[in-house]
């Protein structure tokens, strides 16, 4: 399957929010101690290059060509491939990783228990995956975004490969239990517009 994706609009706002995010991932993630790294879903490979200068073997995979390409001229020694997890794991032949990660990703795809399969199939036996996604758990986001009737701005129907799934605490995991993964610890990043409330939702897992 060739997968549907096209760079959503950035403000100063959203900016600083990914700021954000990235200073949460890169701390769960070095905070794991991999010597291996996999992203998918790599972007301009700001993570990558976070990863990769602490002397960490990193491979970012990403289905957009515009990404792909800041990525190289931002970070010309970065490894980034173009590939996504509808791709075949034993077609890739990326080999195992200490660590897996995606951020804005699960969100985004069709079938996430076969995401999961694909994050499983690149992992160590006792390897970890770090995931982000949106917080639709969040009573306080989603009672915000009634009172100001901003669900249609919200989910946007127009951005083609938006936003598909909306993930809580609870749907993400049944979802990893499901494919074999035990969540071992959750942090959530607040709203940079209102900080009562939770935007974003991550999770460090292991297999079980």
């Amino acid at each position: 399957m060739e997968p549907v994706y096209s760079q959503p609009q950035w403000d100063s706002v959203s900016r600083r929010h990914a700021a954000r995010i990235y200073s949460v991932l890169s701390q769960l993630v070095l905070g794991q101690r991999p010597r291996s790294v996999l992203e998918v879903g790599c972007g301009a490979g700001v993570l990558g290059s976070i990863v990769a200068g602490r002397g960490i073997r990193y491979v970012g995979l990403d289905p957009d060509d515009e990404s792909l390409s800041k990525a190289k001229a931002q970070f010309p020694d970065l490894q980034v491939l173009k590939g996504s997890s509808y791709d075949d794991p034993s077609l890739l032949g990326l080999g195992k990783f200490d660590l897996v990660c995606s951020n804005d990703v699960i969100e985004h795809v069709y079938e996430p228990r076969k995401f999961l399969a694909f994050v499983r199939a690149h992992l160590n036996g006792n390897g970890s995956f770090v995931c982000g996604t949106p917080d639709y758990g969040s009573y306080t986001r989603n009672l915000v975004l009634s009172v100001f009737n901003r669900w249609d701005h919200h989910h946007d129907p127009l951005w083609d490969g938006g936003h598909i799934k909306f993930f809580s605490k609870r749907t993400l995991e049944q979802l990893f239990d499901e494919c074999g993964f035990k969540i071992e610890r959750w942090q959530t990043i607040c709203s940079s517009r209102l900080p009562i409330m939770s935007a974003g939702l991550f999770c460090v897992a292991v297999l079980r």
